[in-house]
């Protein structure tokens, strides 16, 4: 047995560190990083989605890279299943060149930052246990941890829209998390890859309130809501449908003297202020 071991001190808050790791594209962008390609089948794709226990991964070297597929990897390509434990994932052979192949990743939060570990154990045949193999695994451990350090620095940006109608503000009431259920809020979501804040305001307003809309200017100023995530508004009017919730069971227009009678999530309630001067301007 082979145990190697690769840590990084990031500077970002454990919570945006542990997201990161858990994402479909840290891993396929190191797989291209070392020299090869890398498919995770699961329910759910995408740049960005996140892994899921019981998904897939499939490395295949670049038959370029002789270091690798030549001297390193037969067969060809490595299948390892994924489990999730904790929100992070752990990474087991199913086939390929070793008896066994494990990967572990753990995070611990420090006063200097995040402490990320990842632990990879290699049972393989003697023929391959080379120095050139151990600085090869070591080498993609220190790539990976690379890539989660710039990944965890991106400030990712949630957008939530205000719909003001004869001076009414719409509010919804989520139903998830269980900590957040019951709770007001401005509609919206998260700003996906490639997405400016109006197009993911429209597609999430579209998917929640079943709502087209005309999204207009920012409102007020940005709410941070931590781990590398701000909360940003911008205005909107519907341009077709009535407000249907899908994923809220509830929605609400709200004047000016009722802000205050919901039970708004903390980062929303910064707006009431501008909310309140907004609605009493109408």
């Amino acid at each position: 047995m082979i145990p190697l071991r690769v840590t990084a001190l990031i500077d970002a808050p454990e919570g945006a560190v542990r997201r990161v790791l858990a994402r479909t594209d840290i891993w396929t962008r190191t797989a291209r990083a070392i020299g090869g390609h890398a498919e995770v089948a699961g329910e759910q794709t995408g740049d960005r989605a996140p892994l899921r226990s019981g998904d897939l991964i499939r490395f295949e070297p670049e038959r370029s890279r002789r270091g690798w597929s030549a001297s390193l990897m037969q067969p060809r390509s490595l299948i390892l299943a994924i489990a999730i434990a904790d929100g992070l994932p752990r990474f087991d052979l199913l086939a390929g060149p070793a008896n066994l192949c494990r990967i572990v990743v753990s995070t611990a939060s420090t006063g200097a930052g995040t402490l990320v570990t990842v632990d990879t154990q290699l049972e393989l045949a003697p023929r391959l246990i080379t120095p050139l193999y151990r600085r090869r695994v070591l080498a993609a451990g220190q790539l990976l941890l690379g890539i989660v350090r710039l990944s965890a620095a991106e400030i990712h940006v949630v957008v939530a829209g205000v719909i003001i109608e004869d001076g009414r503000v719409l509010a919804a009431r989520r139903t998830h998390p269980p900590a957040l259920a019951g709770k007001w809020e401005l509609p919206g979501g998260k700003v996906g890859p490639g997405e400016t804040e109006a197009d993911a305001l429209a597609r999430e307003l579209a998917e929640e309130l079943s709502i087209e809309v005309a999204v207009g200017d920012r409102f007020g100023a940005e709410v941070e809501l931590g781990d590398n995530q701000v909360l940003r508004c911008r205005t909107a009017r519907i341009c077709a449908g009535r407000p249907d919730p899908t994923e809220h069971d509830l929605v609400h227009w709200v004047g000016s003297t009722e802000l205050d009678r919901l039970d708004w999530l903390t980062a929303d309630r910064e707006f009431l202020p501008l909310l309140r001067r907004s609605l009493d301007q109408i």
